[in-house]
């Protein structure tokens, strides 16, 4: 009877240890998901000072997407703004942008697809985050 009593003792203490193993995985996990998308942004570096690590208010979950309430220079929501550029969006073609110095041919924008090809690492990550949960609760209950 005294084991079991250790036992559940010994559980007791690992609960906080286990959130906070948890949070700490979650938050590495997330640096890494928010790097792997920035590189697949490319660019001059605005949209990817857009992106954001957000962790769930329960501390369950971290998911990388566009900073919430910003706007950019043309008044737009960032997060409209990175949606167009991950899923392609519709140009007006025959109009002349200065920009390019040319009119647009195409109709369509194709998308970069930053979000959705960086899954390809997101198994890496997870297992990682996994691995460094185990380690801690494994040291919980041995010492």
């Amino acid at each position: 009877m005294q084991e079991l009593a250790a036992f559940a003792q010994k559980l007791d203490n690992v609960l906080p240890r286990l959130r906070t193993a948890r949070h700490a995985a979650l938050e590495e996990a997330g640096e890494q998901m928010l790097s792997a998308v920035r590189q697949r942004i490319g660019g001059s570096g605005k949209v990817q000072r857009w992106q954001e690590k957000h962790m769930g208010s329960g501390g369950g979950y971290v998911a990388v997407r566009a900073r919430a309430g910003v706007r950019d220079e043309n008044g737009y929501a960032v997060g409209y703004v990175t949606n167009a550029l991950e899923g392609g969006h519709r140009q007006e073609p025959g109009r002349y942008v200065p920009a390019i110095g040319r009119k647009l041919t195409r109709d369509r924008v194709p998308g970069k697809y930053m979000y959705s090809q960086s899954t390809r690492e997101l198994d890496r990550i997870v297992r990682s985050a996994a691995e460094q949960i185990e380690n801690a609760m494994d040291h919980c209950l041995e010492g």
